[in-house]
Parts: structure tokens; sequence; C-alpha cells
């Protein structure tokens, strides 16, 4: 009921982004992995080992890149629950405070 008034869902955006943005302690462990040099690197393969040993090196790459997102998915993930329990804090208090002006004016 009190969403609109407290802004919750723009809270839990900003803060969510924040968390993602910002450095932190929880996202230590989330390294961003670097492309190999192989795959950037100029001209052809000089030959098929070359081409192999590159190829894994992508997709050990690939699966660098999948784990950091799924690390960087789950700080989001904290950041909004953290956020969550926040909003429903305020918003709690937020009604206790309605309640108790309320019971103060109704004498007037």
């Amino acid at each position: 009921m009190y969403s609109h008034i407290l802004g919750i869902s723009m809270r839990r955006y900003l803060l969510a982004l924040a968390m993602i943005c910002s450095p932190s302690t929880s996202h230590a462990y989330c390294s961003e992995p670097s492309a190999p040099y192989c795959a950037t690197s100029y001209g052809s393969f000089d030959d098929e080992y070359d081409f192999e040993s590159c190829k894994r090196e992508m997709e050990n790459y690939k699966d660098e890149v999948e784990r950091y997102i799924s690390c960087r998915n789950d700080e989001a993930q904290e950041a909004i629950d953290e956020a969550n329990i926040d909003n429903r804090k305020a918003s709690s208090a937020y009604s206790e405070a309605v309640d108790s002006f309320n019971r103060r004016a109704g004498g007037y």
C-alpha cells in the first residue's frame, strides 16, 4: 500500500545498481576473465595444434565468463533481497507511525 509513497521499486533498483557498479568486498571473488591472447592475435593460426589449443582456451574462457556472470547475478540478487528487507522495515515503520498519528489525532 505504501510502495508508491516510499518509492520501494525505485529504491530496490538503485540499490541493486549501486551494488553492481561499486566495488565491495562481496564481489571480490567475482573476477572478470580476460580473453585469451590467441583470440586477439593477428594473422591465421600456424597449424592445427595452434588452432586446437586456442579453441580449448576459448572454451575455457566461455566457461569463465559464464561463471563470472552467474557470480555477478548472485550478487545482484543478494542486493535486491537486502533491499526488500530494508523496504519492508521502512514500510512497517511508516505504518506504525501512521497508526500512532491516527491514535493521537483521534481526540480531535
